[in-house]
């Protein structure tokens, strides 16, 4: 008796590049002079990201349950380029804003528009999103700032 297994590979390229992400992070702060395992310094940051980003991966791949392919003749339809574009929107603000005019109002930025690249959000509930995840970031902002070195 031969088992079968079919995988996703949507899935799996998607886990995939996460954590090559993740791994390529980790190791470009390993390996330069910022980011030591001896003291804590800017390179704390990226590091954590990186290791959330591998272990997030990994997770995802294990949660697909390497399940089989969808049918690929689905119509995605023009909810995917939304979203790819409210989110690059919204990280070019934040970059834009963040350096130019505050942190607070490019947080608020980043979730507006990238909330909104959600075709189940209105502006109503994205702006709401966007004050909450503002007043929740502002204990955060002058950490924020010593690491994305915005000042």
């Amino acid at each position: 008796m031969r088992l079968r297994v079919r995988i996703n590979k949507r899935e799996l390229l998607a886990a995939g590049l996460l954590c090559l992400l993740g791994l390529a992070s980790v190791l470009k702060v390993s390996a330069s002079a910022v980011g030591k395992v001896a003291g804590v310094g800017s390179g704390l940051l990226p590091a954590a990201l990186g290791a959330v980003l591998l272990v997030a991966g990994i997770l995802w791949l294990f949660a697909s349950r390497l399940s089989p392919d969808e049918e690929d003749d689905e119509y995605i339809g023009a909810s995917i380029w939304r979203g790819v574009c409210g989110t690059a929107s919204g990280l070019f603000l934040f970059l834009l804003l963040g350096k130019y005019v505050a942190l607070p109002a490019a947080v608020f930025a980043l979730v507006f528009v990238t909330v909104l690249g959600d075709h189940r959000h209105s502006a109503v509930s994205a702006g709401a999103l966007a004050s909450a995840a503002t007043f929740l970031a502002l204990p955060l902002m002058p950490l924020l700032q010593h690491f994305l070195l915005l000042t």
